[in-house]
């Protein structure tokens, strides 16, 4: 029962972050390389498929790198790319994500190089960008959501 409100509560959430920045384009600029995972007051960022490492495959645990872009509109007019324009990439960060599913758990490295939790039912201001991305690593290395 648990389990299932967490992931009831999950795809709610995330629900929640879709429609939030869902007017930014989906992949920026038009390419699939580029799959965006949250937008926020002006800002999108996108995982970078091509750039997604394995880091440890040793079920019921996994370690994966991505990096995010953070884009912003190229013309310098916020609604431009909020309502779908081109996007300009000012900033490119790694991601280190550790998986456990024996406890649910998905953490991030923060810049301390400590894992940190996400927690799928935490606050914007605790997960976004994160957990979104995390998710996308995920469903990218292996076909399915983590959460």
């Amino acid at each position: 029962m648990k389990k299932l409100c967490t992931v009831f509560f999950t795809l709610l959430l995330l629900a929640f972050a879709s429609v939030a920045s869902a007017n930014y384009p989906y992949y920026l600029n038009g390419n699939s390389d580029y799959v965006r995972v949250d937008g926020h007051m002006g800002t999108a960022w996108y995982v970078d498929k091509t750039s997604l490492v394995n880091q440890m495959y040793a079920p019921p645990y996994y370690k994966l790198a991505i990096n995010v872009v953070t884009a912003q509109s190229a013309t310098g007019d916020e609604n431009d790319f909020y309502n779908g324009g081109e996007g300009e990439i000012v900033g490119v960060k790694t991601y280190y994500f550790y998986y456990n599913m024996d406890s649910d758990r998905m953490c991030v490295l923060d810049n301390n190089g400590d894992w940190r939790y996400l927690d799928p039912q935490g606050s914007w201001a605790a997960t976004g960008v994160a957990l979104p991305a995390g998710q996308m690593a995920f469903e990218l290395a292996y076909g399915r959501s983590f959460y």
